[in-house]
């Protein structure tokens, strides 16, 4: 790269575009999906809602002033993938999930409700646990669309200085 001509990097410069672009239109995708997803989870909690009563929800079955604070069922992981050969490699983001352990304070909200929850509850913890995954997929793409952009800039004024 560093004997490349201008016709080599004007190449590059138009891959690395097009995958831009690529990479933009997924996150639109995902950007929707995430709506989506959290739109239809916020109707399952309102169903519930309605199906079970205003006063179905009562103060024991939320946390007050003096509960206990727990940890997250699902965290991310930051893992960097890359090159081997000193190349400064983009990080890619999982969810880890985690059983529900009382001895980590790690305990399912959704517990508060009850052994029989209603159907609908249990479709809105699903849906926003879709959501959680397309929001880790759509951080991966924004972080890899930073760096194909950080190298387009650097192309650019490399091919600049060859003018």
């Amino acid at each position: 790269m560093e004997n490349a001509s201008k016709e080599q990097l004007c190449e590059l410069m138009d891959k690395l575009l097009i995958s831009s672009l690529e990479l933009i239109e997924r996150d639109v995708e995902l950007s929707q999906d995430i709506a989506r997803l959290t739109t239809e989870g916020q109707m399952e909690l309102a169903h519930t809602r309605f199906t079970k009563g205003p006063n179905a929800v009562s103060a024991v079955q939320l946390p007050t002033e003096d509960y206990k604070p727990f940890r997250a069922l699902h965290t991310t992981v930051s893992k960097d993938e890359g090159t081997d050969d000193g190349v400064e490699s983009i990080p890619h983001l999982s969810l880890e999930s985690h059983p529900v352990d009382g001895a980590e304070e790690r305990i399912d909200p959704s517990s508060w409700f009850g052994i029989l929850r209603p159907p609908s509850l249990n479709m809105a913890k699903e849906r926003f646990a879709r959501s959680l995954d397309s929001i880790v997929e759509r951080a991966n793409v924004r972080i890899k669309l930073g760096s194909y952009l950080n190298v387009f800039e650097m192309l650019h004024k490399r091919e600049t200085e060859l003018k």
